[in-house]
């Protein structure tokens, strides 16, 4: 996707949906001093150009049994380079992931998951990837605490 020209206004629509996806439109038309018809007519332009992909919760996923996360390296045999996407939608579609990142570097795919115990996660790994004859090796984190960072919004004139 192409990147997209923002001006201050739209950066200020994206920095409130990144901070809180359900502010209602009239509080972002507050936020900014803008009418509440504009508000809503830029916030769907961001949604049609693809700045905004979407609008999410954030879980805790200990209250909903899966308290365990995890972080899994994926490295990729080179000569099974060829399915590393076929890979990386094969494990996306395991219940328990939450994302699949494809990278550059050591390692090929990063894994983030939340499962129910240890036990759930030694299997999603003995199972689903090391059982997996495109799958090289795996590095296994557990996930202690997250802190999240600012917001990623660049001032306009980039």
């Amino acid at each position: 996707m192409a990147k997209q020209s923002l001006d201050v206004v739209d950066r200020q629509i994206v920095e409130l949906l990144v901070r809180n996806a359900r502010i209602s439109n009239h509080a972002i038309a507050e936020a900014v001093s803008i009418a509440e018809s504009t508000s809503y007519t830029r916030v769907r332009a961001l949604v049609n150009t693809g700045v905004i992909k979407g609008f999410h919760a954030d879980v805790d996923f200990s209250t909903i049994g899966q308290p365990l996360r995890a972080m899994i390296l994926v490295q990729v045999h080179s000569n099974n380079r060829s399915q590393l996407l076929a890979e990386a939608h094969r494990i996306a579609e395991i219940p328990g992931v939450l994302e699949v990142q494809f990278l550059a570097g050591s390692f090929d795919l990063m894994i983030q998951a939340a499962f129910a115990d240890s036990a759930t996660l030694r299997d999603f790994v003995v199972e689903e990837l090391s059982s997996s004859t495109a799958i090289a090796s795996t590095n296994t984190s557990v996930v202690m605490d997250t802190f999240t960072g600012s917001i990623p919004i660049v001032p306009a004139g980039d």
